[in-house]
């Protein structure tokens, strides 16, 4: 697992982002905002490498072609000084000097009776060797068998058979394998990233002297912008690709042959970018992929979910991709929650704290989104519990006995002992403050108190307001924020009452056990389900490291927020 996740919990909104440092009217403050530094895009291009086929992709012939400056003959026409490239090429003067000397071209040769411009053949030390004076010995011995420029010689070398021929008798080129690149990440600020894949090809071939066994080592370098879709996805682009050689070794039989390095590189630069380039692109469609996975639609148990969705272009800085995010929590048939604090108005948020140069990426999640989360479990209900005599053995028995020895008027009134149930409601919504280190969760409750009959019918006796302050602390399991509560303290009225006033301050040593062993272990069954966090490039922030931060400057509490 990398390490160096974090999760920030801010009061109150997020503060600008440094994509948002001015921000308008008409863009609200984003709920959530998610960081990520190179070294994650960097795993999610190695993981998409070793997962997808890209490489197979490349494992293909390699198309030489016809007609153009290096394909077939055309290779060496312009070495040879044949045709290709401009004609008279390396060897063109070679040939064309020696040989034409030696053998009379432009009507000055040995053999011929050429010379120079005024027919005193060839200048030698003390003078010159006339036109056609050369014998057929030396001739021979030159040109002969052997000689420096017959079989065996320089001709023989450069001639059919020989290096030159080799690369001119190019066939049947194949990329058979690529070794699993090393992935190279830069960011490119206000752009994209510049993405390095260093490789080894392995390409079999043909030739006039036998089977070529080539490996080339690889760069491939591309410029990939990030940008929106159509649809509202973050998308890599790319702009630019090229390949850069490093280094070719040619086995052909038994010997190597560098050579050749040249010669074979000219076509290798060639052909390389259009068959190794689509490997970036496959990789970068598998990436983005993963990218699209922070615009998703996530459970909240079965009580409803939450949409995440992507609301600005992100932005890149030399550092990390930050990414705004909003949110909708939505019931589970279908409903909105409302912001328990109002709608966020559009006013500049606190800004997100520094990622550490350790850290490879970082969550701000704001106290409204959070509210709106615990929104939707008051209104579902799910922070309700009934809580009858015998559920809970901790408890003293909950009897109108019990009560009687608190309030006698009970006594009175049920002098053989009757169970009690207690009805404990949240009837508004809970709301969440935060301060250095430390969160805070002001709820308010209803308790009425019931009596049961035999025939199932039930006696109110009273019911009690409770305002009670949870210590709340934030943590991250399975990609899920979770939140553990314990009781503060509480405070007690009474609401309504059918056995008359009574001092309700009686209450609260039987109120607080019913908190700890009951009530708040049932919150914290439903807290602790977690809040689902956004998903990007498959980061996942379970022990993350949290940071509870208060900003003072709002009037608006503050929630936590999520770094790795």
């Amino acid at each position: 697992m990398l390490k160096g996740w974090g999760i920030a919990i801010f009061c109150g909104l997020l503060t600008p982002t440094l994509s948002q440092l001015t921000p308008t009217l008409s863009q609200p403050a984003p709920d959530a905002v998610l960081r990520v530094g190179k070294g994650v895009i960097g795993d999610a291009v190695t993981g998409s490498l070793i997962q997808g086929n890209a490489l197979q992709g490349a494992v293909r012939d390699v198309p030489l072609g016809s007609g153009g400056p290096d394909a077939g003959g055309g290779l060496l026409g312009g070495l040879l000084g044949g045709g290709g490239g401009g004609g008279g090429g390396l060897l063109g003067g070679l040939l064309g000097g020696i040989t034409g000397g030696l053998l009379g071209g432009g009507g000055r040769g040995l053999l011929d009776g050429g010379g120079d411009a005024y027919g005193r053949g060839l200048p030698v030390a003390g003078g010159y060797v006339p036109g056609g004076s050369l014998s057929n010995g030396a001739a021979g011995g030159l040109l002969g068998k052997g000689g420096l420029l017959g079989d065996g010689g320089l001709l023989g070398i450069l001639g059919e058979g020989g290096l030159l021929s080799t690369v001119q008798g190019l066939t049947g080129l194949r990329i058979v394998e690529l070794t699993l690149p090393k992935v190279s990440v830069r960011l490119l600020p206000g752009i994209g990233v510049r993405l390095d894949l260093y490789t080894r090809v392995a390409i079999n071939g043909k030739s006039l002297l036998g089977l070529l066994d080539i490996a080339v080592e690889v760069n491939i370098t591309s410029k990939v912008r990030l940008t929106m879709d159509g649809t509202g996805y973050p998308k890599l682009v790319v702009e630019s690709c090229d390949t850069l050689l490093d280094g070719i070794r040619i086995r052909i039989l038994r010997g190597l042959l560098p050579i050749v390095d040249n010669l074979l590189a000219r076509v290798l630069n060639r052909l390389l970018p259009e068959l190794l380039c689509p490997v970036v692109d496959v990789v970068l469609g598998l990436v983005n992929d993963e990218l699209g996975l922070v615009n998703s639609l996530v459970p909240l148990g079965v009580l409803g979910s939450i949409q995440y969705t992507v609301s600005s272009l992100p932005l890149v800085t030399g550092q990390f991709l930050e990414v705004d995010l909003n949110t909708i929590v939505g019931q589970v048939a279908g409903g909105l929650v409302d912001y328990p604090l109002g709608k966020p108005e559009a006013v500049p948020m606190p800004r997100m704290p520094r990622m550490a140069d350790t850290a490879s990426s970082q969550l701000g999640l704001s106290v409204n989104f959070l509210g709106s989360v615990i929104s939707l479990l008051q209104k579902q209900g799910a922070l309700d519990i009934d809580i009858s005599d015998g559920m809970f053995p901790e408890l003293p028995p909950l009897t109108t006995s019990t009560l009687g020895a608190l309030v006698p008027v009970v006594f009175q009134k049920f002098p053989q002992p009757q169970p009690l149930v207690l009805k404990v409601a949240v009837p508004e919504t809970p709301r969440v403050t935060l301060k250095k280190n430390q969160g805070s969760i002001q709820l308010s409750a209803t308790t009425e108190v019931l009596v049961s009959q035999p025939n199932d019918a039930s006696q109110s006796l009273c019911v009690l307001n409770i305002d009670a302050a949870l210590l709340a602390q934030f943590s991250v399991e399975n990609n899920k924020l979770k939140i553990s509560v314990s009781l503060d303290k509480t405070r007690l009225s009474l609401a309504s009452s059918s056995i008359g006033k009574f001092d309700v301050s009686l209450w609260e040593s039987l109120v607080g056990k019913i908190f700890d062993v009951a009530f708040l272990p049932a919150l914290n069954s439903v807290l602790g389900g977690g809040i689902p966090l956004p998903r990007l490039m498959n980061i996942d922030f379970s022990n993350a490291d949290i940071d509870v931060i208060e900003v003072s400057v709002l009037t608006r509490p503050c929630f936590p927020v999520p770094s790795h």
